[in-house]
């Protein structure tokens, strides 16, 4: 059977009056979902599934005939009587699987039909399925300048740590503007090189015109600098070079490179790379959030081989109530990232991610 880690995780509405209940008693929809199991490592001979089984209950009592979805798959039956439904889940991936109620005109609650009204209410409501390290050895000091330093270890359920921090990837950032010098929003960078082995294509241009991609300067012919292709599309329309014109980037580094689109009717000009430190890698991190948002540290650490890691928040945030969440990230670093070395926390998440397994344990900073 998997072990468990943290906390119920529990979405709950008050509603009153429902025909169960026949009375006007407070009563309370939730979509309860299983503790939070813990990452298994990979199994070759198993397919790595488990049954998870999670409930619909109003005030306790369990509602059937619910259907919901996990992630968007639609669970195939709907809860049953005792108010369960069954998702298969691989418990060697750390995340967070989003509950959902998708219909609810049959759900029953001691044999007597929800309200419309608590239909309603129940679809709306949603909890998570998690899979997530265990947290061992948490605890909470302070540093010279009196600033919160959380640490402790992340481990599977077998007591190992993570797969350590590894390169990635590269970065290429920069702007798309018109030809009257402003930005272009909703335009994508499309890169490849000579040999097409490495094909990549920017996030959608911003109100500044301004676009990342991940990206390998790279070619299984080698040499240095390297020929790419460099192509810009904005919905039909379709920049591009004449097929021997290249963009040469240097070999494995990341790079800047801001493309000014030509008037109608005239070719576009070679734009000139600039290249800079740094590389995208990714790795398991441990993050903190207060009242539901994250806090920015001023310092953190990659978990070592043993999982250990090691956050340094603001010192304004000293004896503030907070909570542990987990992510697997790609983040940039100016440095070599190595396992147990420091995080470039410039490139920190500014919100939990979607996927990130949250509220795994309560600490006090």
């Amino acid at each position: 059977m998997a072990r468990r880690v943290g906390v119920v995780f529990v979405a709950v509405l008050a509603v009153v009056g429902s025909a169960a209940a026949g009375r006007n008693a407070a009563r309370r929809l939730a979509v309860v979902a299983p503790p939070a199991y813990a990452l298994q490592a990979w199994n070759p001979a198993s397919d790595n599934l488990i049954r998870s089984v999670g409930t619909i209950e109003l005030g306790g009592t369990p509602v059937s005939g619910v259907r919901v979805s996990v992630d968007g798959y639609a669970v195939p039956k709907p809860t049953d009587a005792n108010g369960h439904f069954t998702y298969l889940l691989d418990d060697t991936l750390l995340g967070r699987h989003v509950v959902t109620v998708t219909d609810a005109s049959s759900a029953r609650a001691a044999g007597v039909p929800l309200t419309k009204a608590q239909q309603s209410q129940l679809l709306a409501e949603h909890a998570s399925i998690d899979v997530a390290y265990g947290v061992r050895d948490l605890k909470v000091t302070r540093d010279s300048a009196g600033r919160p330093v959380v640490s402790g270890r992340l481990v599977n359920g077998s007591g190992g740590g993570p797969p350590v921090v590894a390169l990635l990837t590269y970065q290429l950032t920069g702007t798309v503007l018109d030809a009257n010098g402003k930005p272009v929003q909703g335009a994508q960078v499309s890169t490849r090189t000579e040999d097409r082995d490495y094909w990549t294509v920017s996030s959608v241009t911003d109100a500044q015109g301004r676009y990342t991609s991940l990206f390998t300067a790279s070619a299984e012919e080698g040499g240095n600098p390297v020929p790419f292709t460099v192509r810009v599309s904005k919905g039909e329309l379709v920049y591009q070079f004449l097929p021997q014109e290249f963009v040469w980037f240097q070999r494995l580094q990341s790079a800047r490179l801001d493309i000014r689109l030509p008037p109608a009717n005239y070719a576009m000009a070679l734009p000139r790379p600039t290249s800079y430190p740094g590389a995208v890698y990714t790795g398991v991190v441990a993050g903190v959030s207060v009242d539901g948002s994250v806090v920015h540290p001023v310092a953190a650490t990659w978990p070592d081989a043993t999982g250990r890691f090691t956050i340094t928040l603001p010192a304004r945030f000293a004896g503030k109530p907070a909570s542990i969440w987990e992510a697997k990230l790609n983040l940039f670093s100016r440095t070599e990232a190595r396992a147990g070395s420091a995080v470039d926390v410039t490139s920190w998440p500014s919100a939990v991610p979607d996927r990130a397994p949250r509220n795994l344990l309560k600490i006090s900073l």
